[in-house]
């Protein structure tokens, strides 16, 4: 198969520090084209050897020879574009989360489908092997039925002028930002979302809640999460069973070049670590070009985007309200991408 042709719209700091050195490292998969209307896109193209470079995104995407784009937009920009580059017959790429309201999310799925284009949420960190490791211990009875889970994402924000993440216009805020990923994970866990969860946030200086915990209930199993924007960087998840837990001590965010760590300790005291290395940007280039080529049309891993829309619409009730709140499914659907991986 020859290489799918990408387009990278926005020369945005998660393009320039993971997309496009793991492009660079992908099989079937080649950045031919990027824009910006900030005057930053050849500078960019220049560092990783992208062949066209266009001053506005709308140029890009009526570029005939690009199959398939990457949009980093933030939050509250991701449905217009979505949507563009559908109408345009781009496969799309979109960073997480895909879009933040019931509304988007069915204007997003429909113009995929109308113009017969595939459409997935960038959680790169799916495709890191560690997971499948996880997935096995469970299956094969490691640490019992599941107990409880616990997933932790935090770093400093650097609150740069106009920084989006902490802009509430854009959908910014700690659960669109890192809360989604432990939303996620135990989603993918458990194979369903919780039924119910309690949210408690706060936010010193921000209009945007920067540090978050919240309780989801999946109807006989606890996960907890807590993440923000304040605290010394931190991306752990833990699985509890009745035998014994799994450990990973970098979850979400590994380095290409470092070891994500997956500990079994069980209750007799013996403990296993084994080291997983893998570019899970790589891997997630790699899947989504082949879906691109060979697929058709498809919102790949929709059950999870539609779990992970659900609950953090749930979240934001919660942490408005100041109470629990139930989770309403987006569409009642079960899904096994751990087992598929």
């Amino acid at each position: 198969m020859s290489a799918v042709r990408w387009g990278v719209l926005t020369t945005a700091r998660i393009a320039q520090d993971k997309f496009l050195p793991a492009m660079q490292k992908a099989r079937n998969a080649t950045a031919a084209a990027i824009s910006s209307p900030n005057g930053r896109a050849a500078e960019v193209a220049a560092r990783f050897g992208i062949p066209a470079v266009y001053s506005s995104h709308e140029e890009l995407l009526a570029d005939p020879a690009i199959e398939a784009v990457y949009l980093p937009f933030p939050n509250g920009l991701h449905a217009e574009w979505i949507i563009a580059a559908a109408e345009a017959g781009k496969d799309i790429l979109c960073e997480k989360p895909l879009v933040g309201s019931l509304e988007d999310y069915a204007r997003v799925v429909e113009a995929c489908g109308r113009n017969g284009v595939s459409l997935m949420e960038a959680f790169m960190y799916r495709f890191h092997p560690q997971h499948q490791k996880v997935r096995e211990f469970i299956d094969a009875g490691r640490i019992g039925p599941i107990v409880s889970m616990h997933a932790r994402f935090h770093f400093v924000m650097d609150r740069s002028p106009g920084e989006v993440r902490l802009q509430a216009g854009l959908e910014g805020g700690a659960v669109n930002d890192v809360g989604c990923y432990a939303v996620d994970i135990m989603n993918m866990v458990m194979g369903r979302a919780p039924v119910s969860v309690y949210a408690k946030g706060t936010s010193p200086a921000d209009p945007v809640e920067t540090t978050v915990a919240a309780i989801l209930d999946y109807d006989g199993v606890i996960g907890t999460l807590d993440c923000g924007f304040e605290g010394p960087r931190v991306n752990t998840f833990q699985i509890i069973g009745t035998k014994g837990q799994i450990t990973l001590d970098n979850a979400f965010d590994p380095n290409p070049g470092d070891a994500a760590r997956v500990t079994v300790s069980l209750r007799d005291g013996s403990t296993e670590a084994f080291d997983v290395i893998e570019d899970p940007f790589k891997v997630e280039i790699e899947r989504f070009s082949i879906w691109a080529r060979d697929s058709g049309q498809e919102v790949v891993h929709q059950e999870l985007t539609e779990q992970n829309l659900a609950v953090r619409l749930a979240l934001h009730e919660s942490l408005a309200a100041g109470l629990p709140r139930n989770v309403e499914p987006v569409h009642a659907v079960e899904h096994h991408l751990l087992q598929e991986q």
